[in-house]
């Protein structure tokens, strides 16, 4: 069986710092993995890396049997998609806007159907006080919430968020979490999300953590 995502033999350095040596990391469908990061020692770049927006000295990206460089940028929008910590949004447009924006640009679905997808996604996660509002008028816990609206809107096959609880309190974190992992069981979606030192983890169905320039159980 064809796996959804697969990192080979990953070697990233910037300079002389390396970042990673030999990394293997296999996600599988319908699959929910978390990876615990420190300060500086690549977990953003992890996730870039599986959204083949980062480019390594060696090694490849692997979605569902095909190598990166042989997918198209429709097929890619679709397989995998990243929640940036705070930037992405465009600040001339609302987040109803930018959450329409992607796929206006990678798909030809008709504007109907994006608009259900954005509004759809913002009543399940009890988003739509974001909608018309601008990213400038929001906090860092609302960006990111912003583009995980985006992102969901989408529908790619597995997601990557990047510290997303940051900042939250434990009555937001838990609700979104438990909203989350329905979402992703529900539309048989998979999701890697980096968590940093007091960030829930008993969600997961895999718990890694960056260690020697690599990731491992924990």
């Amino acid at each position: 069986m064809k796996t959804l995502l697969e990192l080979k033999g990953i070697h990233l350095q910037f300079d002389k710092n390396i970042v990673f040596k030999n990394l293997n990391l296999t996600i599988n469908y319908n699959e929910i993995t978390v990876i615990k990061t420190g300060v500086l020692d690549g977990g953003t770049s992890l996730l870039k890396i599986c959204n083949n927006t980062l480019v390594t000295q060696y090694g490849c990206v692997i979605y569902e049997g095909l190598i990166s460089t042989n997918i198209d940028n429709s097929k890619l929008f679709h397989t995998v998609g990243m929640q940036f910590e705070s930037d992405g949004l465009l600040s001339m447009y609302t987040v109803k806007e930018n959450c329409k924006l992607p796929q206006i640009f990678h798909t030809k679905i008709k504007d109907s159907v994006i608009d259900n997808n954005v509004l759809s996604v913002a009543q399940e996660f009890d988003l739509h006080y974001l909608l018309d509002k601008y990213p400038y008028q929001l906090n860092d816990v609302q960006l990111r919430l912003a583009n995980l609206l985006r992102l969901l809107s989408s529908k790619p096959k597995v997601i990557l968020l990047d510290e997303i609880q940051s900042g939250m309190s434990e009555q937001l974190r838990k609700g979104l979490l438990m909203k989350l992992v329905r979402y992703i069981r529900n539309n048989n979606m998979s999701m890697i999300m980096t968590i940093t030192a007091g960030d829930m983890d008993n969600f997961s169905d895999h718990r890694l953590e960056i260690k020697n320039f690599n990731v491992s159980r924990y």
